[in-house]
């Protein structure tokens, strides 16, 4: 079986290590969404989507830490 495609929001939660409330804020916040789309009454994350979010809030916050 071939990779997925998309995370609905119980693995999307799962792979980030918050909470699935956590993924909903984070699909409808006005600024910097995580990427979403409906199918049917589900809510999926697109793989690409949700890693090149990860990596934006990577490199925004990278600067802000002193490690």
């Amino acid at each position: 079986m071939p990779d997925k495609l998309a995370y609905n929001p119980t693995e999307a939660a799962h792979a980030l290590n918050v909470s699935r409330p956590t993924i909903y804020q984070l699909m409808n916040r006005e600024i910097d969404r995580l990427p979403n789309f409906k199918v049917g009454s589900r809510r999926l994350i697109p793989v690409d989507g949700l890693r090149a979010w990860v990596k934006r809030q990577a490199d925004e916050n990278a600067g802000g830490e002193n490690s």
